[in-house]
């Protein structure tokens, strides 16, 4: 018992009693046992340690899930915004360069 949780391991106790019984202690419906566990697995290591596991199951359990989804599309909204300011920029100094590299080449 190495205190760590693999995908592997996860998928073959998911639909056991005990473990379906935590999980709708929580509130949480875990149909989707490789997406659930990707969500605790933030390091991509394909496992995740059992204080993580927990801490992972306590965050998105019951209410918890409409305001991490709450979170998420207000972060990928700022995200666009400072994606759709960077890409102006971008296009700003691009007609720049262009225009430096047109007088450079008229006086070449």
């Amino acid at each position: 018992d190495s205190g760590v949780i693999t995908l592997k391991i996860f998928e073959e106790n998911i639909h056991s009693p005990d473990v379906r019984a935590y999980f709708e202690t929580l509130g949480l419906d875990v149909w989707d046992a490789w997406s659930f566990f990707k969500l605790l697995d933030s390091d991509g290591s394909q496992s995740v340690d059992v204080e993580e596991f927990f801490m992972g199951c306590l965050r998105f359990r019951g209410q918890a899930k409409a305001m991490d989804v709450g979170k998420v599309i207000q972060d990928q909204a700022s995200l666009m915004r400072h994606q759709s300011r960077f890409k102006g920029d971008m296009e700003t100094e691009l007609r720049h360069v262009q225009g430096q590299l047109l007088e450079l080449r008229r006086s070449l």
